[in-house]
């Protein structure tokens, strides 16, 4: 589905957003949770972030991999991609260039769906490199020692993110942690391709210490732009919303706390698709 070109109407009851200064669309339905109150979820969950340089904008972006090691995981990950496609029928090549994926699905949705259905979570086995280098990068970026391991489900796995140019691909803006099983914990946002300051992953800084009652969001899951999720969204906010893109570069990782308001924003690449890597930690 494409995004709509301007903005929801001032008169709308949806919240304007901004996402480094310019006015994004963000149409989100669904039932309204019960009316919160000034709980902070970080003041009884495990904070991971609390002990980093940056736990007060709760993100950073760091140097990634040393060594060849990131692009070799970036490869990798990419030819997960292609296999998919190859899965659904897409005879890709193959040095096919995945940021190109939006040429071989189209709106295809049933295709696009089955193609997200085996990119949404893989066993840690599959990544061209050690978990554990992972696990050192972002146990050194917020120090403390971690794993990609959940406790909350008993599963170790990680994620490829598909966002196609000018398609409501993206998650309405929401926490994470507004889902059980992704409380105490911190991510990771590594680009693979198409990662640009017009596409890459929005936040809004500082967010995770903000109290439940400073925005107004989906009993269950969101459905923006017309595409249903399985994350609540933010229907409604009680304060400005700014946001902004970190846009790690190729040889960066972006590491961020999942209580953070993000999402939204859409890939406004002209022709290039976002693929992004997307792996959680929890305290070791």
């Amino acid at each position: 589905m494409s995004l709509p070109t301007n903005p929801a109407s001032p008169d709308s009851s949806l919240p304007q957003l901004r996402v480094d200064g310019q006015p994004v669309p963000h149409r989100v339905e669904g039932r309204p949770a019960a009316a919160e109150d000034n709980t902070v979820l970080l003041s009884s969950d495990v904070d991971l972030s609390a002990q980093a340089p940056w736990a007060t904008a709760g993100f950073a972006v760091v140097p990634g991999l040393p060594g060849g090691l990131q692009a070799a995981l970036q490869a990798g990950l990419a030819e997960l991609l292609r296999e998919a496609l190859r899965n659904v029928g897409c005879a890709v090549a193959p040095d096919f260039d995945i940021s190109q994926y939006h040429r071989v699905i189209g709106d295809d949705a049933q295709r696009h769906l089955a193609v997200i259905a085996q990119t949404k979570a893989y066993e840690l086995a599959r990544l061209r490199v050690a978990p554990a280098l992972l696990e050192a990068l972002v146990s050194a970026a917020c120090g403390q020692p971690v794993r990609a391991y959940n406790p909350n489900v008993q599963e170790a796995v990680f994620h490829l993110r598909i966002v196609r140019p000018h398609r409501a691909d993206q998650n309405p803006l929401h926490r994470d942690a507004w889902l059980p099983r992704y409380r105490h914990a911190l991510n990771i946002y590594l680009p693979v391709a198409g990662s640009t300051a017009q596409s890459s992953l929005a936040l809004v800084p500082g967010s995770h210490h903000w109290p439940e009652s400073a925005v107004e969001r989906t009993a269950g899951g969101a459905i923006f732009h017309g595409v249903p999720y399985t994350v609540p969204g933010v229907l409604r906010p009680a304060r400005p919303l700014e946001l902004m893109r970190p846009n790690p570069g190729p040889d960066e990782v972006l590491v961020f706390s999942p209580y953070l308001l993000h999402g939204a924003a859409a890939n406004l690449n002209p022709d290039a698709t976002r693929v992004s890597l997307e792996m959680r930690f929890w305290r070791a």
